[in-house]
């Protein structure tokens, strides 16, 4: 009889019920971890000292003799991501009881759901193997330092006393080891009477006695030394602080060799004075193994005491990770290599905006090409509609069949001319813009200069606007800021007379478009007229609902309205209403120039992406007020060309870095210039 049938004799009944191998009946959930993202890097600062006081207290709530157990199993996927998935055990009387530790997942907002039963073979999976989710009992050999499950090595560790570290976060690096493993903390709340009566009468006879050691508090049966102090031998004995008994049991599954590896990197990472810390079983390993299945009882020579505060810390319920936006087509993973999401049209999302930063080469094509294939992807119906500056978007745009227009300065004219011709004046405000933009928007503009734009283009309202004949009705006042705009608007009296550009209009209307402005640059008026004209045309498609959801982009899009800011903050701000957002891309935040126009992009944009030298932390902080810990995040950043590109992202929601890894699909689609399909993205 294969050995596997002794070591696993717990049963799966029902969703969220397990039972052990005595009989005992186990309430049993399964839930993500909580994102490190969502705290201070490292822990250290006012929110994450909240979450742990927040747990302990909860903790410390528990009743006695409460049997408990959390289990984080990491496992590598079909994509090469590795997806961690918790685990959380009770043992009950009955089906309907009352469940404490579901009660505290809960009031930490971790969404436990009821154990299925694909999760709990998926955990006996990695454990030992495919066969056991056909009801199979694959072999298992016990060797003198580990266990062979079929072709896998399971070396086991334990904590065999506790480490003398900081506490919060200390077994962190072991929770986010980008190999598969399983962690096992299982714990039991002793007889609170009987706890607190053999401390008190511990503490008097130690104060009796003068001991200079009076600080101690010895747990007899386990024979190990818990340091404590009076204050809190006081808030155990007022019901502030709980004194529990865990087994901490960690099982790595792999080869023979990396195995070997993980093991003596966990060592490494958690280790104390003398023979604290974690170590690695041997002739023990298969007791061990068999302690921390769910249901069977813990092995009281591997069982430490712990007070509640320490025990929040330990509890595996953080990962740096991200998966609070809906799921997409963007292939994403933490630094730890776990499966993370980002979605910019995510339901959770107050708006669909955001921006990109980074300096030249830190991949913004790269990513920005990968986030735009992926809508495609997770919405077919989506429209895209790009205006760059280089040609970064060519490739996109025809592998899904859309047009790709560069616009020279006749086309603009045309567009210019079109437009004019035909869209008649309304009281809507943009033809006040527009000829604001002509006149060349600057300081060169006063108040007067704009009130008498104003009162121009009134003249014109329910009629299609002609250059000339405003420049002839500014000429007919004598005030000097009627002759200022006659001379300014002189130079684009062509416009009257430009032929229409037909083809802009037929490519705006195309599903996929990117209009390439560079060689506009020489002439910035015309630049910038063209794309209000553009942004006005994509605003009433918008408004007839022509798409289920819209994505412009404006590559550089500081060029474009440094000028003519209203226009842009209209956009950010009523664009979610036609589910339409706009991503803004920058070499560097500091290139806006105007710190109230930076700041209105930041705070219109629900998330925020910071590649490689995007922005200075000073700048960061001074300007956008970005808290220490989004900062470090934000300058942490780097790329491993050619295995990885990382970004950082910031909203409400999230505060993660994201690590891109390429597939030949967006090499391709990011092939610009000299950018290899082999090597590294620009």
């Amino acid at each position: 009889m294969s050995l596997s049938h002794a070591l696993i004799q717990t049963r799966w009944l029902s969703p969220g019920h397990i039972e052990g191998a005595d009989g005992s009946l186990f309430r049993a959930y399964e839930f993500e971890p909580l994102s490190s993202g969502l705290f201070e890097e490292d822990l250290e600062g006012q929110n994450a000292n909240g979450f742990f006081q927040k747990l302990s207290d909860l903790i410390a709530r528990l009743p006695s003799l409460i049997d408990g157990q959390f289990i984080l199993f990491r496992k590598l996927d079909a994509d090469g991501t590795l997806v961690t998935t918790l685990m959380a055990f009770e043992r009950v009387e009955k089906e309907a009881s009352y469940s404490h530790i579901g009660a505290i997942l809960s009031e930490l907002h971790l969404s436990p759901e009821l154990l299925s039963e694909e999760s709990w073979r998926g955990y006996l999976e990695i454990l030992l193997g495919p066969k056991i989710r056909s009801s199979g009992f694959p072999d298992v050999v016990w060797e003198k330092e580990s266990i062979q499950a079929e072709e896998k090595t399971i070396r086991v560790l334990s904590l065999t006393e506790l480490p003398q570290v900081s506490w919060k976060g200390c077994l962190q690096p072991v929770f986010e080891s980008d190999r598969e493993f399983v962690a096992s903390l299982k714990f039991t709340i002793p007889d609170r009477k009987l706890i607190r009566r053999r401390l008190e009468t511990k503490r008097r006879v130690s104060h009796a006695l003068s001991i200079t050691n009076s600080l101690e508090v010895r747990n007899i049966e386990s024979n190990s030394v818990l340091q404590s102090s009076e204050e809190t031998l006081e808030r155990i004995l007022v019901g502030k602080e709980a004194l529990l008994e865990i087994s901490l049991g960690i099982m790595v599954v792999g080869t023979d060799a990396e195995t070997r590896e993980v093991s003596n990197d966990f060592e490494k990472a958690v280790s104390g004075v003398g023979n604290a810390g974690l170590y690695q079983e041997r002739i023990g390993s298969l007791p061990v193994f068999v302690s921390h299945v769910p249901g069977n009882k813990m092995m009281k020579i591997r069982t430490l005491p712990i007070l509640s505060e320490n025990f929040a810390h330990l509890l595996p319920l953080l990962s740096d990770y991200s998966r609070v936006n809906d799921q997409s087509s963007l292939p994403l993973q933490s630094r730890n290599r776990e499966r993370s999401h980002l979605n910019l049209f995510s339901k959770e999302n107050l708006n669909f905006n955001a921006f990109i930063c980074g300096a030249s080469g830190s991949g913004k094509s790269f990513l920005m090409n990968a986030v735009l294939s992926s809508l495609l992807k997770d919405e077919p119906e989506t429209r895209l509609c790009i205006f760059d500056i280089g040609g970064s978007y060519r490739k996109l745009v025809q592998a899904y069949g859309g047009v790709y227009q560069t616009l020279s300065a006749e086309q603009a004219r045309g567009l210019v001319a079109s437009f004019i011709r035909s869209s008649p004046v309304d009281a809507s405000g943009f033809y006040r813009a527009l000829i604001e933009t002509l006149c060349g928007s600057g300081a060169h503009l006063t108040h007067s200069h704009r009130v008498a734009i104003d009162d121009l283009v009134r003249e014109f309202e329910g009629k299609p606007l002609s250059i000339r004949a405003l420049i002839e009705s500014a000429k007919s006042k004598t005030e000097r800021f009627y002759q200022d705009l006659a001379h300014w608007l002189k130079p684009h009296v062509k416009l009257d007379d430009a032929k229409d550009s037909p083809e802009l209009i037929a490519a705006l209307s195309s599903q996929v478009t990117a209009f390439d402005f560079k060689e506009l640059d020489s002439d910035p008026v015309l630049q910038r007229t063209t794309i209000q004209i553009l942004s006005q045309l994509l605003w009433r498609d918008l408004a007839l609902g022509k798409f289920k959801r819209t994505e412009v982009v404006f590559d550089e899009v500081w060029r474009f309205f440094a000028e003519t800011k209203w226009l842009l903050e209209e956009m950010y701000r009523t664009f979610r209403k036609y589910r339409a957002g706009i991503v803004s891309i920058t070499q560097n935040l500091a290139d806006y120039g105007d710190e109230a126009f930076a700041k209105m992009i930041f705070t219109n944009s629900f998330t925020k992406i910071f590649l490689q030298n995007g922005a200075a932390g000073e700048f960061l902080k001074e300007t956008f007020d970005m808290n220490e810990s989004d900062i470090q995040r934000a300058l942490s950043v780097s790329s491993k060309k050619p295995v990885y590109s990382e970004f950082f992202a910031l909203s409400p929601l999230m505060s993660q870095v994201f690590r891109l890894y390429p597939t030949p699909e967006f090499y391709e689609l990011a092939n610009t210039e000299n950018v290899s399909v082999t090597k590294g993205a620009s």
